[in-house]
């Protein structure tokens, strides 16, 4: 072999060796480069929580509202009057009943009334309040009672029965109040005559007082 190509061999063995070697070298000085840098921290993603859920107060509980018990209904005792006869003639008899109280002294006097003008239970009793007989008004002041009854109260009659009729109806009327005052209409008019004819005379206003001074069952 010729000298010139032995020394070409070797130069080209040689710029492939110093060509390896660099790049061997530039290599290690990059891995060096690289693991210099310091590892930068990761920082972790938050946690995501649950809102706090705060406890609810429970509310008032609804009850059903306890059912009140009827009021029993409050009775008055009152009297209603009716006649009797007797050897000495008519007298008048008391029977007492109970009637419901009221808030007004109107509606508890207007079911005495009532139950007069129905008549007697007793067949011992009579009543010469004549059939049919309605009260169309009553009021209460400070003068005294006023009622006001149909024309059927003013049929006529004998003496003795007109004067026992005023009666029942001075007496009933008052059963709660002996002294009070008692005004008589029929269909609207003051009651001055009772009676047809032979009819007797009425005082305005009446109270058991001027009936037993002037009157005589």
């Amino acid at each position: 072999m010729s000298l010139p190509w032995i020394i070409g061999i070797g130069l080209a063995l040689f710029t492939a060796g110093g060509a390896t070697a660099w790049f061997a070298v530039h290599h290690l000085s990059s891995s060096q480069k690289t693991s210099e840098n310091p590892i930068e921290a990761l920082t972790p993603a938050p946690i995501s929580q649950s809102p706090i859920v705060e406890p609810v107060s429970p509310g008032p509980v609804k009850t059903s509202p306890t059912a009140t018990p009827a009021a029993i209904p409050v009775r008055e005792t009152r009297q209603v009057y009716w006649l009797k006869v007797t050897d000495t003639g008519n007298q008048l008899v008391s029977q007492e009943i109970t009637v419901q109280k009221a808030l007004s002294r109107e509606r508890e006097l207007t079911a005495v009334l009532q139950t007069l003008l129905a008549g007697p239970s007793n067949p011992q009793d009579m009543t010469t309040i004549p059939a049919g007989t309605k009260l169309l008004d009553l009021k209460v002041d400070k003068t005294g009672i006023k009622i006001n009854l149909s024309r059927e109260f003013g049929t006529d009659d004998g003496p003795d029965m007109l004067i026992g009729r005023l009666a029942q109806i001075i007496y009933t009327t008052t059963s709660n109040d002996p002294n009070a005052k008692v005004w008589i209409q029929v269909e609207g008019k003051p009651l001055e005559l009772l009676g047809e004819g032979h009819g007797i005379e009425v005082a305005q206003p009446m109270t058991r007082k001027f009936f037993e001074e002037n009157y005589q069952l």
